[in-house]
């Protein structure tokens, strides 16, 4: 829990530094991305933190691919 915290305050920091700086310079699309890549990274650490289950890409692409590599296997028999 203290560990989430922290990255909590850690995030709020960056965004405390570097959204003034974009600000300051008119840069709206930047600071969208920003501030949606620095939540998503947020939420993922702190699901790390709090030991939630994450599932890995690569699962998805896995799901996906299998029964294309079956299908293909099957015509080569």
């Amino acid at each position: 829990m203290v560990l989430a915290i922290a990255i909590l305050i850690i995030s709020i920091i960056i965004a405390i530094l570097y959204i003034p700086k974009l600000k300051k310079q008119q840069e709206t699309k930047t600071i969208l991305v920003f501030s949606i890549l620095l939540l998503i990274g947020t939420a993922l650490n702190m699901g790390i933190a709090l030991k939630i289950n994450i599932p890995s890409p690569l699962d998805f692409i896995t799901f996906i691919f299998t029964p294309i590599k079956d299908f293909i296997v099957s015509l080569t028999k």
